[in-house]
């Protein structure tokens, strides 16, 4: 959601996370970005991130769900906040790693 994201990112910025576990996404109409939102308001009481939200479209966080969750139902995340390059130690707790 910067005004250089007017293209999908480089592999020398996905290689950033490596975990083959990871979904990296680039979104230049922001579907997913209203799907996330969408879903914070049908399901509260998940985690709340503390950034990285403008104009109503979630960019640049790291969320993680429980395994073999399901995007077809909503799952709350277990974790979820940005800016990805400071929550990477966090996210790793959260995960157990």
């Amino acid at each position: 959601m910067l005004v250089t994201d007017w293209r999908s990112p480089a592999s020398s910025t996905l290689a950033r996370i490596p975990d083959a576990r990871v979904r990296q996404f680039w979104d230049p109409r922001h579907l997913v970005s209203l799907e996330l939102s969408r879903m914070r308001m049908a399901k509260p009481g998940q985690p709340e991130p503390y950034c990285c939200q403008d104009k109503g479209f979630f960019w640049d966080e790291a969320i993680l769900f429980a395994p073999k969750a399901q995007w077809k139902d909503a799952p709350m995340s277990v974790f979820w906040n940005g800016p990805v390059w400071k929550m990477i130690a966090s996210l790793e707790r959260s995960v157990g790693n």
